[in-house]
């Protein structure tokens, strides 16, 4: 074999480990997205009008299950903080790749509560009404429905 063919089979095989290198590369434990989780959000807080951020540390195991979570940081709020590891616990999650193999390993994760935005839909029909009763809803032989 000449050194030529050697030196063009050593290239080709770096050109190998730099396509696998990335698929091989330790990464830790994620949420995964494809499988979507809703999050809890309980009733009585959402009536209390309780908003907040709770930050979540989740040991995730090889198999991608969440098998403890803890509070890093507080929504300053017990039942969000609550329903946040509630939530977390649902979750679904990639594991992380040690080696190129499965592990167990700490996640950070955060959980966002925020109200919904008020309905405008009543408010926009009652301008929309005001505004047709000084329009054609007036003078026309059909009923508004205002």
């Amino acid at each position: 074999m000449t050194r030529k063919a050697i030196w063009c089979g050593a290239a080709a095989c770096a050109g190998c480990l730099m396509l696998l290198g990335p698929a091989l590369a330790d990464t830790g434990p994620k949420v995964d997205t494809t499988k979507p989780t809703p999050v809890v959000y309980p009733t009585t807080a959402q009536q209390a009008g309780e908003e907040g951020t709770v930050v979540l540390g989740v040991y995730v195991d090889d198999s991608g299950k969440a098998v403890k979570v803890d509070v890093a940081k507080s929504s300053g709020y017990g039942d969000l903080d609550n329903a946040a590891v509630e939530t977390a616990f649902n979750w679904h999650y990639v594991p992380a790749i040690r080696g190129g193999e499965t592990a167990s390993d700490w996640a950070r994760v955060q959980v966002v509560y925020k109200l919904p935005e008020a309905p405008q839909q009543a408010s926009e029909d009652h301008q929309t009404c005001a505004q047709k009763s000084n329009g054609p809803w007036k003078t026309s032989s059909r009923r508004s429905p205002c």
